[in-house]
């Protein structure tokens, strides 16, 4: 497979980055985890939180999990015959998490409003609406599927901007985001608002959700160890979606 062009913009495949985490440069390798840390980071301190971790608990967490990762080559735990990259971070946060509550048990830290700047992930998460029913669990899968839903459908905007359709893209990306359907929509305002008659915009849209369905695809294909398993990835991650 040839390797993206340098200038790209687009995201490597998970399994690029673990490789550069193994065997890259010093340089390489921090860039690796920081791409890395950009998709992932979230959905895995949304589990901290909700397994009850203050949030400066859940940062310091995250902080030393990745460092470790990198540190020791932990990725190599991330290889062919172990499936699915998820559930590999998802599994190593948890024996990290029994390493650091006993070098932490004693910890007390002082805390005061003054002193408490939010990281941008607690002011996200600050805006969630979990239902009080959802897990740790059901909570990690749904952000993770969320954040890897994003990735695809902004790897499609990249590429109507490309094409210099970005004007299309935008005016349809909340269509998309909600199921892909015109149905209970102006569509004439709609289409009015891209610059298109109505029947191009149905047409476009149409387009748009094959583009949408091959960029999810190969999202998903960047993190499972076989092919064959993309299509069982995808009626997973609907599922975690459908549960929330």
């Amino acid at each position: 497979m040839s390797a993206p062009p340098p200038e790209s913009h687009l995201p490597k495949t998970q399994w690029t980055l673990i490789a550069r985490l193994r065997r890259g440069t010093p340089q390489d390798a921090q860039r690796a985890l920081d791409e890395l840390i950009s998709q992932y980071r979230y959905p895995l301190f949304c589990y901290l939180r909700r397994r009850g971790y203050h949030h400066y608990d859940a940062d310091d967490i995250l902080q030393d999990f990745f460092m470790k990762l990198l540190r020791n080559e932990s990725f190599n735990a991330a290889d062919a015959s172990k499936g699915r990259l998820r559930s590999m971070l998802h599994v190593s946060l948890d024996r990290f998490i029994i390493s650091w509550e006993s070098l932490h048990k004693h910890r007390r830290k002082e805390f005061s409003v003054e002193d408490d700047p939010h990281s941008d992930s607690e002011r996200r998460y600050q805006h969630e609406c979990f239902q009080s029913h959802e897990t740790p669990d059901q909570i990690y899968q749904r952000k993770w599927t969320l954040t890897l839903l994003g990735a695809a459908l902004n790897r499609v905007g990249a590429q109507y901007k490309e094409k210099g359709r970005e004007r299309l893209f935008e005016v349809l990306r909340p269509v998309l985001m909600d199921g892909g359907s015109l149905r209970g929509i102006d569509g004439p305002q709609l289409a009015e608002a891209a610059g298109v008659t109505y029947g191009a915009l149905r047409t476009s849209l149409m387009r748009m959700l094959v583009d949408y369905q091959e960029a999810l695809h190969d999202e998903i294909l960047q993190t499972v160890e076989d092919p064959a398993e993309a299509k069982e990835e995808l009626a997973q991650l609907r599922l975690s979606v459908t549960k929330g």
